[in-house]
């Protein structure tokens, strides 16, 4: 009946009225009688369950992969046709992973970086990206709070009183024969339980529960990276960003990687042929590249270090549009690099050094046009002066 008057008020409020003839009733351990008199007074027809919700059917027991498919081909449809899949956040993860390292969902190589350090934040040298299964664990630690401070919620009053029945919450431990989602929120209590005390959870989010913050809580953390804020600027293109992300976590397959593992014929720098392919010496030391970061650094009055140049790269002075422009060449001259690299190991292929230098220039010199109504006198005349060498 309270139900029956809701519908009522908002009716009234609303002008919209309620279609008998779309809706059934579904019962699950009612007596006969009680669903004889609700039957009666709503007016509504009894429905019979399973019955199917965008292609899911919807039923009192646990759903299971089988159940959920028709909705899952529906979004894989959606995502570059994708085949059937088996249903889970794991199997979710895997997409978004392969997508990130091969624009499609299947992927079968190692990735570059972890997932697990993908889904940190920038500041921790991750993509910031969330992991599914801890954000799952979150969603559900909400639940958990709502048993630990809302004793008046509906839910809670039904839990407490077919489980829990007058316990400590927090001392709590399910019987072997609970539901599966049951002794699934159990678990996920034990993740949470350090950082409840006296009512009050202690993620820095006073009183209240968020998911976020339970997901900042449960994630694995990282240290804080120093060169967070060398790449991820309005003045880096992404593609370069992205690749300069593999580098600062020394995770591109050089020669010197590769050969490690026993792949490959050598170490031997695939540019210059004259030293290991490390990271450090593909980049920074290599003949080809110390010609490239020479000129840039003519351009921009400055001599890039072959080593530190993290450190370097901090200690610059001037203005912020200035250090954005700088970093942006550096992030740029890894990105062109690395390409000249693969096409002269695949492809056997490679552009002259000043014409290399004067595509970076120009890329980055396009991505600040949109800044260059803010810039002083100093910064124009570098951009100026990068303008005039790109032609």
């Amino acid at each position: 009946m309270t139900i029956l008057r809701s519908f009522a008020t908002f009716s009234k409020a609303s002008g919209l009225n309620m279609s008998k003839g779309k809706f059934n009733a579904y019962f699950n351990g009612v007596k006969a009688d009680l669903k004889h008199d609700i039957l009666r007074i709503s007016g509504m027809v009894e429905g019979l369950l399973p019955f199917k919700y965008l292609g899911v059917p919807i039923k009192t027991i646990r759903l299971n992969a089988k159940d959920c498919k028709p909705l899952i081909d529906k979004v894989v449809q959606r995502i570059r046709n994708l085949g059937a899949r088996k249903l889970s956040y794991l199997w979710i993860e895997s997409i978004c992973r392969n997508f990130l390292w091969d624009g499609g969902v299947d992927y079968l190589r190692s990735p570059l970086v972890s997932w697990e350090k993908i889904c940190r934040p920038k500041s921790e040298g991750g993509l910031g990206l969330n992991c599914a299964s801890d954000w799952n664990k979150a969603a559900v630690g909400k639940l958990v709070w709502w048993l630990a401070t809302k004793p008046d919620h509906l839910w809670v009053r039904w839990v407490n009183t077919v489980y829990i029945k007058g316990k400590s919450w927090l001392d709590y431990s399910p019987s072997s024969n609970s539901s599966w989602s049951w002794r699934k929120i159990c678990q996920i209590k034990s993740r949470y339980q350090e950082s409840y005390q006296q009512n009050i959870w202690n993620l820095d989010i006073g009183k209240e529960y968020s998911i976020a913050k339970g997901y900042d809580f449960i994630r694995n953390k990282g240290g804080r990276v120093q060169w967070r804020s060398l790449i991820w600027t309005k003045y880096t293109t992404p593609k370069h960003g992205f690749i300069a992300w593999i580098y600062f976590h020394n995770a591109l397959k050089t020669n010197f990687k590769m050969h490690k593992f026993g792949i490959g014929d050598g170490d031997t720098c695939t540019i210059c042929g004259m030293g290991s392919e490390t990271e450090s010496h593909l980049f920074f030391e290599c003949e080809y590249s110390s010609r490239i970061l020479g000129l840039i650094g003519n351009q921009i009055r400055e001599t890039i270090p072959a080593n530190n140049h993290i450190e370097w790269r901090k200690r610059l002075t001037g203005s912020g549009i200035r250090k954005g422009i700088i970093n942006a060449l550096l992030n740029a001259s890894i990105y062109a690099i690395w390409r000249q690299r693969n096409q002269r190991k695949h492809d056997l292929v490679l552009v002259k050094p000043e014409k290399v230098t004067n595509g970076i220039i120009k890329e980055v010199m396009n991505r600040t046009l949109s800044f260059q109504e803010h810039m002083g006198s100093r910064d124009r005349d570098l951009v100026e002066r990068l303008h005039a060498y790109s032609g």
